[in-house]
């Protein structure tokens, strides 16, 4: 989850993006991990689900390692990924953001899936 504030818009990267409504430092802590605000999802579970849900499920969750897709409740789940990131996946801000600048995260540091739609 975000500890900054945060919106959605149109992103240059993939179709809406997080971009941050604060300006925040190189080394800031912006997001951490809090499994109260998660939502898990077993993924054994989705052929029985709506296609719609299972779909909306798959695009906006990540795939970790105990076969579940696991989706924040706030923008998270709108990070778009970049191979040269603004936050690393511990939520440390990896250089300057300013305000209305995209936040992006690369995919491979928590995805178990990542590899197979990146090629």
């Amino acid at each position: 989850m975000f500890l900054i504030n945060t919106y959605l818009d149109k992103s240059k990267i993939q179709g809406v993006g997080v971009f941050s409504k604060e300006n925040v430092k190189r080394g800031d802590k912006i997001k951490e991990v809090r499994p109260e605000f998660e939502l898990r999802f077993d993924r054994t579970n989705m052929p029985k689900m709506p296609l719609s849900l299972a779909n909306f499920i798959e695009t906006h969750s990540y795939e970790d390692k105990k076969n579940e897709y696991v989706m924040g409740i706030d923008n998270e789940k709108y990070l778009n990924h970049s191979t040269d990131p603004s936050v690393n996946d511990e939520g440390i801000a990896l250089k300057d953001i300013k305000t209305g600048d995209e936040i992006t995260v690369d995919y491979r540091d928590f995805d178990a899936s990542v590899e197979e739609w990146l090629i």
